[in-house]
């Protein structure tokens, strides 16, 4: 295997602007961590994502520069049994949050221990999309990837373009708890604008396309327009949201800025509108006159009954068991667990939770409320019980595998 010199030279990009001169300090940090944890079963690192793609989030912070965006590794391994093991071992091993702190990382640090066949299983999705087009390899066959197979964004399903989505909707409940002062102002906007890049992501998706650039990506998504059959308390949302891609545009093409809180709770509001608007046209079953929770707990028992019965029957996912929610405390017994296969899969019902209270957020003017609609649908989804916003918001998102700012980092 071709080690990583410590030296290591940026990768030579294909967009504008470059990955950033920070880069390498940081990968001079995370590649011998992933190292460590992978063994000697290590076969590649792959780097993707936006540092892959040249187009990550870079922001000036008590005089230095840092990169608000997630930094995303894939450790290929020999054998489901050694990516099995270093998954183990990164989970209790100590993590590297400080030393990537200190080389200039502000944002998450993810990787993925897979292995060649599992990386070729994995369905199209966004993330499998770009891995083919712009991945990296630091470490190992340079021809891996190559050898992956092609993906079209025509073959991503509405399962994925929904989960997309789903995902971004936590990315927002994190943002909304995250603003503060200096490096956490950053990072809150860094979540809005991610968001709202993925939501021109999803538009383009709509039509089987997913260009290769964001600025391309903003570009064809205007072109298409507003999603239809959304309700009328959504009207012109799109259309007051696209002036936030132009900031968004703006930061990944320089450096990144903090607004006052205020004006960081308007822009906020601003992309969970449009949010909505595009989760409506992705729901199961919604109409202009739809009523939103019950959409919202359709689209958590979309999957069939059997594979909920199924599900039910698995342990609890670890980040519930350690998230004290009410879904947490409920589902060491079987019994619940069955019981509450009726309204969706844990995944699901999680993520039916996250697109309620965005929901409710966009149908708020001010500060977000929960109307008596979207309570009952999160008591009938179990994952945040009948909780204020911020708190079922916090709930959600250490389900998710994410903790509220101020709590302890997972290690997932």
């Amino acid at each position: 295997m071709t080690a990583v010199p410590r030296e290591h030279p940026e990768p030579v990009d294909r967009f504008e602007p470059g990955t950033g001169s920070g880069l390498s300090a940081i990968l001079e940090v995370a590649v011998p961590r992933v190292r460590e944890w992978a063994g000697p079963a290590l076969e590649a690192l792959v780097l993707s994502g936006s540092h892959a793609t040249g187009e990550a989030a870079w922001a000036e912070h008590l005089g230095r520069r840092v990169s608000l965006s997630d930094l995303d590794l894939y450790a290929v391994l020999r054998d489901e049994a050694a990516a099995r093991a270093a998954a183990r071992r990164r989970t209790t091993a100590e993590p590297p949050d400080a030393a990537l702190r200190a080389a200039g990382l502000a944002g998450p640090f993810e990787v993925a221990f897979v292995t060649r066949a599992g990386l070729a299983r994995m369905p199209a999705s966004p993330g499998t999309v770009e891995l083919v087009r712009s991945g990296r390899v630091l470490d190992g066959d340079p021809a891996l990837l190559a050898g992956l197979p092609p993906r079209s964004p025509a073959e991503i399903g509405l399962e994925e373009r929904r989960l997309l989505l789903e995902n971004r909707a936590f990315e927002l409940l994190w943002a909304w708890l995250a603003w503060g002062p200096g490096l956490a102002g950053l990072r809150a906007r860094h979540a809005v604008h991610k968001t709202a890049l993925e939501l021109a992501a999803a538009r383009t998706l709509m039509a089987g396309e997913l260009p290769g650039t964001l600025a391309e990506r903003v570009a064809r998504a205007r072109a298409l327009g507003a999603p239809a059959g959304t309700p009328s308390w959504l009207a012109g949302a799109w259309e007051a949201f696209e002036p936030v891609w132009g900031e968004a545009l703006a930061a990944r093409a320089g450096l990144a800025r903090a607004l006052d809180e205020a004006a960081f709770r308007r822009e906020w509001r601003t992309v969970a509108r449009a949010w909505a608007s595009l989760w409506w046209a992705h729901a199961p079953g919604a109409g202009p006159a739809s009523d939103p929770w019950a959409l919202a707990l359709a689209a958590a028992a979309r999957e069939p009954l059997r594979r909920r019965l199924r599900r039910a029957l698995e342990p609890a996912p670890r980040a519930w068991q350690a998230a004290g929610s009410p879904a947490a405390r409920a589902a060491g017994g079987l019994g619940p667990r069955l019981a509450r296969a009726l309204e969706g899969s844990p995944t699901l019902r999680l993520h039916g939770s996250a697109a309620t209270l965005i929901l409710a957020a966009a149908q708020s003017a001010g500060e977000p409320a929960l109307p008596l609609g979207a309570l009952r649908a999160l008591r009938r989804l179990g994952v945040t019980g009948r909780a204020p916003f911020a708190e079922a918001a916090a709930l959600a998102l250490a389900a998710w595998g994410r903790p509220a700012p101020g709590a302890p980092e997972s290690r997932r």
